[in-house]
């Protein structure tokens, strides 16, 4: 079953300039399809100037995905809906209904309640981001080490530890691998 993902940019209507979206979204797609390339059933791409779409065939890799588009487009802040079963824009449309950063839907009724609400827990921790914390976020993913990262930022491995610390990155983490693993769980139970 795959997992079908539609991002949006938050506020895109309102930006100076949103006609530049694309120019930011491009090199996110790609990079998103270089990164998941194993798991794509359908590539990411650019739709509407401020729209990211794309299917991943296994849907535990989800969060994952998820939380890497918002560190390549951030500082801009995007809402996503992961359908497991439906439309992804059914979800993302949740996802703005409710005010919420992510909408799964496709778990059942008690399961898509219960991933949403453990979801929104960490809204807040990622909308209060500052671009030092998100750059902080996105070269630590590029690297093996948070030495080979701070010396990218060109900082001190305790600065850049007090950024972490700051984006609640751990915790991001933590909650991203237990999504994972309820819908690892959730999908090897069904019938």
């Amino acid at each position: 079953m795959p997992a079908r993902i539609h991002a949006d940019v938050i506020g895109s209507r309102r930006l100076a300039s949103p006609e530049t979206l694309p120019a930011k979204l491009d090199p996110a797609v790609v990079r998103l399809n270089e990164l998941f390339a194993p798991a794509l059933a359908a590539p990411f791409v650019v739709a509407d100037e401020d729209a990211v779409l794309g299917a991943l065939t296994d849907p535990v890799q989800a969060p994952l995905c998820v939380s890497v588009l918002r560190e390549l487009v951030a500082p801009l802040q995007v809402r996503v809906g992961v359908a497991l079963d439906g439309s992804a824009e059914d979800a993302f449309v949740a996802a703005w209904h409710e005010d919420r950063l992510v909408h799964y839907s496709g778990t059942g009724q008690a399961g898509d309640l219960l991933l949403n609400a453990f979801c929104g827990l960490f809204d807040p921790l990622v909308r209060a981001r500052s671009d030092a914390e998100w750059e902080a976020v996105r070269t630590v993913r590029r690297h093996a080490t948070r030495a080979a990262a701070a010396a990218e930022l060109q900082i001190a491995v305790e600065k850049l530890e007090e950024l972490l610390g700051a984006a609640h990155w751990r915790q991001a983490e933590d909650a991203d691998a237990t999504v994972a693993a309820y819908l690892a769980i959730t999908l090897t139970d069904r019938p």
